[in-house]
């Protein structure tokens, strides 16, 4: 019986099986790192005189000497948002236990940040344009020479990783309720960021997590942690970031003192994102122990008893524990091999 017992068990183990959905725990996880995102966009910029709607307004014109009217000026832009940040973290994810062959199966991690509250950068603006003049003010702004304008706060809205397909850990044994492991984890990263009170969409990459931590299985509880450490440097064509004639107040240069007041058009081309972050959470989900039939976190003879009760065919009854859809022999040797 006994030698019976130990040939089957592990296969009975083995095809009972099933992913346990595990929750984030936000108060003891957190991403935390350095972040820079800075978009090329070319544009124009123009004065907002305006011949009717605004004739005390300042006007542009091209070159040292000018023209007349009011003309737009090329220009080339660069919003830079960026620098350290620290957020609480929520997601989850599934994991598969299989303490015979020492694997776990890890599927559908997903951890978000910033939902709480946004991360919130100053925002500087690179310029480089070409040479011209005002009217109203009267002044020079000599081109071809790049300057930082520093414009305020920005914001990252959302900042989540989403696995992309299922992936086998293996376990090294601490004892016989625990285990660490190592793994690399395909994801999606996806950033949002509001840039020039504009939101600039989902700017979307793919990365890898290396994950590495414990786990921690009780009759009642799977506790799962994660660590990881990711640098990236992507770089995104076309994003969905465009303004039109924005107001800007330019200090003048020569002479200076004044203020020309102008509008900002631009549309980006690319976007660049370099992210450095620290990942730490603690996952946490119930654990229906293999052979616990009433789910009092014992497996025993009340277990026996409840299988014996139905015995016979049983399709979706909890007494089936290796859902063959009939509660018989190997039901019952699933319980002896988990007794507690």
């Amino acid at each position: 019986m006994w030698y019976l017992r130990d040939m089957l068990i592990p296969t009975i183990l083995a095809s009972s099986l099933s992913l346990t959905p595990l929750d984030v725990d936000s108060s003891q996880s957190y991403i935390s790192g350095e972040f820079e995102q800075s978009t090329y966009m070319p544009g124009t910029l123009i004065g907002n005189w305006d011949a009717k709607l605004n004739p005390e307004g300042t006007s542009t014109l091209p070159g040292y000497w000018g023209g007349s009217g009011n003309n737009v000026i090329g220009c080339d832009l660069t919003p830079t948002l960026g620098g350290p940040y620290n957020s609480s973290s929520t997601g989850g994810l599934e994991v598969e236990l299989d303490s015979v062959n020492n694997l776990m199966t890890l599927n559908n991690l997903h951890i978000s940040a910033f939902e709480e509250a946004p991360g919130i950068f100053p925002v500087t603006l690179g310029m480089l344009y070409e040479t011209f003049r005002t009217v109203q003010p009267d002044s020079l702004f000599p081109g071809d020479i790049p300057i930082d304008i520093p414009l305020g706060e920005g914001s990252m809205t959302v900042l989540r990783f989403d696995q992309e397909f299922d992936v086998v850990a293996e376990l090294t044994t601490v004892d016989s309720q625990s285990w660490t492991y190592a793994v690399d984890i395909p994801v999606i990263i996806t950033l949002e960021l509001v840039v020039l009170d504009t939101p600039t969409g989902p700017l979307v990459s793919p990365g890898v997590l290396q994950l590495s931590g414990t786990v921690v299985q009780t009759n009642t509880q799977i506790r799962f942690t994660g660590s990881s450490s990711l640098k990236s440097n992507e770089v995104v064509e076309d994003p969905p970031l465009a303004f039109e004639n924005v107001p800007f107040d330019a200090p003048t240069v020569l002479p200076s003192g004044q203020i020309a007041s102008l509008l900002l058009s631009a549309t980006a081309e690319s976007a660049t994102t370099m992210n450095s972050a620290e990942l730490e959470f603690v996952a946490i989900g119930s654990s229906h122990a293999p052979g616990d039939v009433d789910g009092d976190g014992v497996v025993g003879v009340t277990d026996l008893l409840a299988i014996i009760a139905v015995w016979g065919p049983c399709e979706g009854c909890v007494e089936d524990l290796n859902n063959d859809g009939v509660v018989n022999v190997t039901d019952v040797l699933e319980v002896i091999g988990n007794w507690t």
